[in-house]
């Protein structure tokens, strides 16, 4: 077009094509069209197949189906070649390495030194998954997955203590029970001393010293058939009801228990919970008040004490001050600390930072009963009616409804509403009392929880301390209820981040195997690994002077 060439000419428009003229024919035109394909189950001659050929077309797609889904379930491919997964090995691998590497000095092992003094940063680690898994007092022996390099240069206890928190909570209520029999029954009761070991003294060898040595017997209340049947059979089990219906499964995540059980658990517990259910036990001495004590620079009877959050509250103003302001509200009593902190915008000059708390809370009046053959709605004796000021009124008033009473009647064939239900059941107390309990004991279901994130007896400093305690005991309370608040005064929510798995990124490569071994065993191991790692760093650094015993003490070397 722009070097003088005609353009081509458009393309002809397709028009429909016209009706032939009358007497001539069209191939193909006027035959019926082309047969359906033939249905799955019969054959191309169009006679059904026979049973033969029908079971081996379903075998021909149960192989296609079993091809193709077998990528998901099998083996990982890493750049055209099978990884294999990774068989646990025997204990007696990691038992052996961890012999030989026990003196680091000879020239054998000289290339390992580097692996070792590597391994220095994963240390602490070790130590907090080795006392995260430790056995607890109702178990005789626990053995854990193991996670370790090929030259015994570091051990991880490669598991999560998943427990249910009820059962957890309850578990701990029976050994504080046992806890108390044996202070009071035994006669010479010694608390432990650590270190156990001399200074000087090596780790024990696990495979000569321990494997064939019975374990000490576990320390377990004896349960009562009867009253505790619903949790007779597997209390004091690791991971108990790990293969039931109560459980997920085998990652052992969400639990969901029936009444029974949390009835029992919530008894077995008892000694570690509070009775306290009413909250206006806790006016003036819940978070809300801590912080305005702690903006008002003062101290609630029995609350922790801090610093002064401002400075200039003894700074009064130069033109006006408390004799010559016409603002000022003279009160001629003494304002206790108590108005201060529930009033604070009243009883205070500059409130800064003060938060406002409950007033009042509607009372509960539910009262736990000890006595179990009581019947489920029992009217206590602490609960006193009101009576009335004005009795002579009240009994007029009541011959008076009585009098009404007696010109009406209900016919005889009216029959109460829910006649044939029981008024309450055999677990009817059970699940009121269970409706006042504190959390967990008042869930029906939940997720696990690791075992060191529960807190056992966090309840108890923050109630008021009994007056019959010795002043240590309520220092202390003081101490751990001050943590309490300043922890929770500067929690900010969580960031975001990105969820590493170290112990997977390990497993997948060709230095680090897996077995299962005692929980004793691993810590033994894990002491050695520590003690050999810090030594050799002694010695890369040129400390010579400096000597490492077997308790991790330094000291000069003798001159």
């Amino acid at each position: 077009m722009w070097n003088g060439v005609p353009p081509p000419p458009p393309p002809p428009l397709q028009m429909a094509a016209a009706p032939p003229p009358p007497g001539t024919t069209v191939p193909g035109a006027g035959q019926p069209p082309p047969p359906p394909p033939p249905p799955a189950g019969a054959s191309q001659g169009g006679k059904p197949l026979t049973p033969m050929e029908l079971e081996a077309q379903l075998v021909e797609k149960a192989r296609k189906w079993h091809q193709l889904n077998s990528k998901r379930y099998g083996d990982k491919r890493k750049f055209g070649f099978v990884e294999a997964q990774k068989e646990d090995m025997p204990p007696e691998h990691v038992r052996k390495i961890t012999r030989d590497h026990g003196d680091m000095t000879s020239k054998k092992y000289r290339h390992d030194k580097r692996v070792y003094l590597g391994a220095l940063k994963f240390v602490p680690h070790a130590v907090y998954k080795l006392l995260e898994n430790m056995p607890m007092p109702w178990e005789q022996v626990r053995h854990v997955k193991i996670l370790y390099h090929i030259t015994g240069a570091i051990t991880f206890v490669n598991e999560i203590p998943w427990v249910v928190e009820p059962i957890y909570l309850a578990q701990w209520g029976t050994m504080w029970i046992m806890m108390r029999r044996e202070k009071r029954d035994r006669r010479h009761f010694k608390r432990m001393r650590f270190p156990p070991f001399d200074d000087e003294e090596p780790p024990l060898d696990y495979a000569d010293n321990l494997l064939d040595v019975e374990p000490l017997e576990a320390i377990q209340l004896e349960l009562d058939e009867e009253e505790d049947a619903a949790v007779y059979e597997w209390f004091y089990d690791h991971k108990p009801l790990m293969k039931t219906k109560l459980i997920n499964g085998p990652s052992y995540r969400k639990w969901h228990l029936s009444l029974p059980i949390m009835a029992t658990l919530y008894r077995l517990a008892g000694q570690l919970l509070s009775d306290l259910i009413d909250r206006n036990y806790f006016y003036l001495f819940d978070m809300e008040s801590f912080f305005t004590a702690k903006a008002l620079n003062m101290c609630i009877p029995g609350g922790p004490k801090f610093e002064p959050l401002y400075r200039d509250m003894e700074k009064g103003d130069e033109d006006w001050n408390e004799f010559n302001d016409i603002n000022k509200l003279i009160i001629r009593q003494p304002l206790r600390t108590e108005y201060r902190i529930a009033f604070p915008h009243l009883y205070n000059n500059r409130p800064r930072k003060v938060k406002l708390g409950i007033y009042h809370t509607p009372m509960i009046m539910y009262i736990k009963t000890e006595d179990p053959d009581l019947p489920a709605f029992y009217y206590d004796p602490l609960i006193n009616p009101i009576t009335s000021t004005n009795k002579v009124d009240r009994r007029e008033r009541k011959a008076a409804e009585e009098e009404d009473d007696e010109d009406f009647c209900l016919p005889e064939d009216v029959e109460p509403l829910l006649k044939q239900t029981e008024l309450y059941t055999d677990t009817t107390a059970a699940g009121i009392s269970l409706l006042f309990a504190p959390k967990p004991f008042n869930m029906r279901s939940g997720r696990t929880r690791r075992a060191e994130d529960i807190p056992l007896v966090s309840e108890w400093y923050k109630e008021h301390c009994p007056p019959a305690y010795p002043v240590k005991v309520r220092v202390s309370y003081q101490k751990l209820l001050k943590c309490y608040v300043l922890n929770e005064l500067h929690h900010r929510p969580p960031k975001a981040q990105k969820k590493k798995h170290l112990f997977r990124s390990l497993q997948a490569t060709k230095f680090f195997q897996t077995t299962e071994l005692d929980w004793a065993e691993a810590g033994l191991q894990v002491c050695k690994q520590g003690y050999n790692m810090l030594n050799l760093l002694i010695h890369r650094k040129n400390l010579n002077y400096l000597h490492l015993d077997y308790n991790f003490n330094l000291k000069p070397v003798k001159t």
